[in-house]
């Protein structure tokens, strides 16, 4: 049976020119804009499936974010390459296609928190609600409205709930009994240094992000998760902790999308009077 126009007489299927016309159309468009992978920058792909998978693993914990604290930090992939790539378009806005991507991989890295607890976490977080804060953007950025920490942690919030252990069987009328509430309630002081932190080296980057935020909600009493997009040294997440532990929260751990390296170590042995050469290569004369 022909599909139906609003008014209920039938409406003319689309002829092959038309067909034809759109195709061409389509074509056209990827010449003049052609697509390439986010990640790996591969051509007639928006994103292909290695990329994709990249932020499809596990949660790994962040053992190196050292201004953190003790604060358990964990992230869905390393910050490096194709990944890079992917969560630097994502912030600046030039690949707004990946909002979907990152958002079901927020929502991903929330379910498996949510599984992953121990006993006495899962008693504090159970207790509820639970927060579920994004780590506050840098002025700019929320003048343009690129609020993606705040984006990534709507998904975790709707991860954690959909994670979370039910009372019972849902044949049973079994509920999830946890409330999660994604807010958006901490600002950076205005004096404190830019949200960039690209060019800079680790102490530039824990100096920039050491300015405490203001709360401006009372959180006394409750558990908190911190979210952010990138964790690099962790000092943005300290700050954040510090802050928050201040108004009587609960900071019970932070999760992010991909987390910087651990900082590159050196190997090769110094000792004094000059560099050790590399075995089979011979040491440099530096006496003229």
């Amino acid at each position: 049976m022909p599909p139906s126009s609003p008014d209920g007489s039938p409406r003319a299927a689309p002829t092959p020119t038309a067909s034809r016309r759109l195709h061409g159309l389509r074509e056209a468009a990827r010449l003049v804009l052609p697509v390439s992978c986010a990640g790996c920058g591969r051509w007639d792909t928006a994103l292909c499936p290695e990329c994709r998978g990249l932020l499809a693993g596990d949660l790994t914990a962040v053992e190196h974010a050292d201004a953190a604290g003790a604060l358990d930090v964990r992230a869905m992939a390393a910050y490096a390459g194709p990944v890079r790539h992917m969560v630097l378009g994502w912030k600046n806005g030039a690949r707004e296609d990946l909002a979907a991507l990152m958002a079901e991989t927020g929502a991903r890295a929330g379910r498996l928190w949510a599984r992953s607890l121990d006993e006495e976490t899962r008693t504090v977080v159970g207790a509820g609600p639970l927060l579920v804060v994004p780590a506050p953007s840098g002025w700019v950025r929320r003048a343009r409205g690129r609020l993606v920490a705040a984006a990534l942690a709507d998904a975790v919030a709707r991860g954690v709930a959909a994670g979370w252990p039910r009372t019972g069987p849902p044949r049973e009328g079994g509920r999830r009994a946890l409330s999660v509430l994604s807010t958006d309630l901490l600002r950076r002081p205005r004096f404190a240094g830019g949200a960039r932190q690209a060019g800079r080296s680790a102490r530039q980057r824990r100096a920039n992000r050491a300015s405490r935020p203001r709360v401006l909600a009372p959180v006394a009493g409750l558990a908190v998760l911190l979210v952010d997009d990138v964790v690099t040294t962790g000092a943005t997440l300290g700050a954040c902790t510090r802050a928050l532990d201040e108004e009587g929260a609960r900071v019970v751990g932070a999760l992010a999308v991909a987390a910087a390296p651990p900082p590159a170590r050196r190997t090769d042995p110094v000792v004094p009077g000059g560099p050790v050469s590399a075995p089979g290569r011979p040491a440099r004369d530096r006496s003229c």
